[in-house]
């Protein structure tokens, strides 16, 4: 081919920033509208998958058949399945990394930690709604204090969202998703479990230990949040 065509084909199709340094100086320049965080969050709640909403929600149903008709044993079935309340929460809250697919999420406006924080925050919220709602129901249905209630709903909840957070750091895909049902499943027996063979510890003399093993799971809990989101910045 004639050397003077390769060199006009050149510069007809050349890059026009092949330099990063000049395309990042060049991304600085376009306009970047403010966004507020609460825009931001309902940005991202629209990328949560609905049938996650649904089923968190699914939980309230006890408390629409009204405290009146709730039954004794409602409080230790709810504790049984609350397990599955904080497994879609974490499994919705960290899918970019469960499915690998932190490479399409990395070049966004936002950077992935942001993201990450912000579903979580969302389905956080949505989670403590549910609780907030469950708990006077249950009390009300078993005679017990608001907080003896709220501890025997929130220390199963927390050890299932610790042992999840846990397992996506360090497997991904099928295999995390497994690992995190497992989780659950293995702590909904427990709570069963513990129901059957120890009752006596719900009883209120041992609320001073239920309350700190709640703060130690809290502490926890902020611990590997901590980890799971800074996580994403080695894919940077």
């Amino acid at each position: 081919m004639n050397r003077y065509l390769k060199q006009e084909l050149k510069q007809a199709f050349s890059a026009p920033l092949p330099d990063p340094q000049e395309t990042a100086r060049f991304l600085k320049t376009l306009p970047q509208p403010p966004i507020r965080m609460r825009q931001f969050l309902l940005i991202q709640t629209t990328y949560l998958r609905k049938q996650g909403l649904i089923l968190s929600l699914l939980f309230l149903l006890p408390v629409l058949t009204g405290a009146r008709q709730i039954e004794p044993d409602t409080l230790w079935a709810i504790c049984a399945l609350i397990p599955f309340l904080a497994l879609l929460a974490v499994t919705e809250s960290t899918r970019s990394t469960v499915y690998g697919m932190q490479e399409f999420e990395l070049p966004t406006r936002f950077s992935l930690k942001s993201v990450m924080l912000a579903r979580m925050s969302v389905l956080g919220l949505l989670d403590a709604f549910v609780l907030c709602c469950l708990i006077p129901v249950c009390a009300a249905g078993n005679k017990l204090s608001l907080l003896q209630t709220g501890l025997y709903l929130l220390v199963p909840y927390l050890l299932t969202v610790n042992s999840c957070l846990w397992i996506t750091r360090r497997f991904y895909g099928r295999e995390a998703l497994y690992g995190c049902l497992c989780a659950a499943v293995v702590v909904s027996i427990l709570s069963c479990a513990i129901r059957l063979i120890a009752n006596f510890i719900y009883q209120f003399t041992y609320v001073q230990w239920w309350l700190l093993f709640a703060a130690f799971l809290l502490v926890k809990t902020g611990q590997e949040i901590k980890r799971t989101v800074t996580q994403t910045e080695r894919y940077v």
